[in-house]
């Protein structure tokens, strides 16, 4: 016979299903994430145009609004001349590049910055406040950060566009940072330790953040169904839990059954009598006189409704009793008696 499973195990294993469900469906929607016009792609007639695309075009446009005139004003306020000659480099090659990707731009329906970020006029109007070698440092450090900045964003495009045309402007916008960079160390006022160090690398057997979730959620729901499972024989084993505890005291040995009982306003039983009522019925046993036949040794069977006994010597043979009425039952008994005379 099948048995019900217990409630705290139950509701433990249908949690368990639940979550790995809802993981594997977060994962599948994860695995499914468009990748198209969704998430920023755009179709030309150079290839597919992606977010990192248009975030180099918009930086290197940033960076042409600020270091172009900052090349300018380092060309007459620089002490050193090799510091001015390298800001005049830089005020013309930036110059350059600005028309470069503003007409990259306009092919690709991209819309360019038209002012500086507000870090940008920071680093402006902390030059302007210096003058004579302490500006040199300080002009050298800032754009040869600003370019070490840039020139990986430039990188990543360069090996990972899709576009024909963004492909290009990688390229030449490469060599123009590049040899920026090239232009500020030549001066020898880099301070290297005060620019950002680079990221460390990354293991090739790295967990995201996805690997390392989906593990966590199937062991706790594992936990949670152990528990479950352990609470319940926990409260079966314990005294006066589980089923045990329902059944019924056991007679102690020695004790007579009782008899079936059964309550008074229960319907009658129909079939064969109840033996137990029967026995209940029976008339006790009374002291005769002496003489008395029926204390002669004698014993007769009680008269039964609807019989009569028929107790000579030679017969045995219980005959039916045509009449119910006492009358004819005590001639009967008076026949029986005269015969003992």
């Amino acid at each position: 016979m099948s048995r019900r499973m217990p409630g705290p195990l139950r509701w433990s294993i249908l949690a368990a299903l639940a979550g790995v469900v809802a993981v594997a469906l977060a994962q599948s929607w994860v695995a499914a994430a468009p990748t198209a016009p969704e998430q920023g792609w755009q179709e030309t007639q150079w290839g597919p145009l992606g977010p990192a695309d248009r975030d180099l075009l918009q930086k290197v446009r940033l960076a042409g609004l600020w270091e172009a005139p900052t090349g300018q004003q380092g060309e007459q306020q620089a002490s050193s001349p090799a510091v001015r000659e390298v800001a005049r480099n830089l005020g013309v090659e930036h110059h350059d590049l600005d028309e470069i990707v503003r007409t990259t731009a306009e092919q690709l329906g991209v819309a360019l910055p038209s002012r500086p970020t507000d870090e940008q006029i920071g680093w402006m109007n902390d030059l302007t406040a210096r003058s004579g070698t302490d500006y040199d440092r300080q002009f050298v450090q800032i754009l040869r950060a600003a370019h070490g900045n840039v020139l990986p964003v430039i990188t990543d495009v360069k090996v990972g566009t899709r576009n024909d045309l963004m492909r290009e402007f990688a390229n030449e916008a490469s060599v123009y940072v590049t040899r920026h960079i090239g232009y500020l160390e030549s001066t020898g006022l880099v301070d290297y330790s005060a620019l950002p160090a680079p990221p460390d690398p990354v293991p090739a057997d790295a967990r995201t953040f996805t690997d390392v979730i989906v593990p966590a959620v199937v062991v706790g729901l594992a936990l949670l169904a152990a528990g479950g499972l352990l609470m319940t024989l926990y409260r079966r084993g314990r005294p006066g839990g589980g089923a045990m505890a329902k059944l019924p005291n056991l007679l102690p040995a020695g004790r007579p059954i009782p008899s079936p009982r059964r309550s008074a306003d229960a319907a009658p039983v129909l079939g064969p009598p109840d033996p137990w009522e029967e026995l209940a019925h029976v008339p006790p046993s009374r002291h005769r006189r002496d003489g008395d036949p029926e204390s002669s040794g004698e014993h007769h069977l009680p008269t039964f409704t609807g019989y009569e006994f028929d107790d000579r010597p030679d017969s045995g043979a219980v005959q039916p009793d045509i009449h119910s009425s006492g009358a004819h039952r005590r001639r009967a008994r008076s026949s029986t008696r005269s015969r003992h005379r």
